[in-house]
């Protein structure tokens, strides 16, 4: 097994209680969300998303020498305020509502520290610029999984919710994943980072010339 598996497992039963409690917090707050048809508004797939930042904030933080307590309690925390506050206002509110966790089950100031700021900075440098490695780990991580296979395969939920044709759906594809596509890439912090949003990139590309090309047949 990777050894970022290994650390994946190790810390996910380390910090069990933080991740049960991120998954209730989730829960009681997704009814505060008003648009329920985004599969990003299941408390079920934020949790999955959640558990997939802290495996890829593993692969991100093997052999460097950061703080895996902050990685991995970044990870677990970062997105629980996503239905309790504005998609803007997440991460500030995220990192209050971390804070009072972390203090209230009497975690050490400089972790708490360490945690605030990267979960207030995890939005993207464009935004927030972190400060630390373990804060730049935290943004890659967040963005891994809008690419690549994940990426597409959220998008064509978020069109089948919203009930469109398959020639619809490759539209809205053409449209707006390029962009996004490329914002990813370019608020990579490092270069392995960068490699594997590229991967994800040339997935996503090829999927949609693969698409378009099988929609034809469904041209008149």
């Amino acid at each position: 097994m990777a050894g970022y598996m290994l650390l994946y497992k190790r810390y996910v039963k380390k910090y069990s209680d933080a991740i049960e409690y991120t998954r209730q917090y989730l829960e009681k707050t997704a009814a505060m969300n008003p648009s329920g048809l985004h599969p990003w508004n299941l408390p079920e797939h934020r949790m999955n998303h959640t558990l997939l930042v802290l495996k890829y904030s593993f692969l991100l933080a093997k052999n460097r020498k950061v703080n895996l307590d902050v990685i991995a309690l970044s990870a677990i925390l970062h997105d629980i305020a996503t239905f309790s506050s504005g998609r803007k206002e997440h991460a500030e509110e995220g990192a209050k509502v971390a804070e009072e966790y972390l203090r209230k089950h009497d975690y050490p100031d400089n972790l708490v520290h360490e945690v605030v700021h990267s979960i207030r900075a995890h939005v993207g440098p464009l935004a927030f610029r972190p400060r630390s490695d373990e804060a730049k780990i935290l943004q890659d991580a967040d963005t891994f999984d809008k690419v690549g296979a994940l990426g597409v395969t959220t998008f064509l939920l978020h069109c089948g919710n919203k009930k469109m044709l398959p020639e619809q759906a490759l539209a809205e594809l053409k449209k707006e994943m390029p962009r996004r596509l490329k914002w990813c890439y370019r608020t990579m912090n490092f270069p392995q980072g960068k490699r594997m949003i590229g991967e994800g990139c040339n997935y996503a590309r090829e999927f949609i010339r693969r698409l378009e090309n099988e929609a034809h047949i469904l041209e008149p």
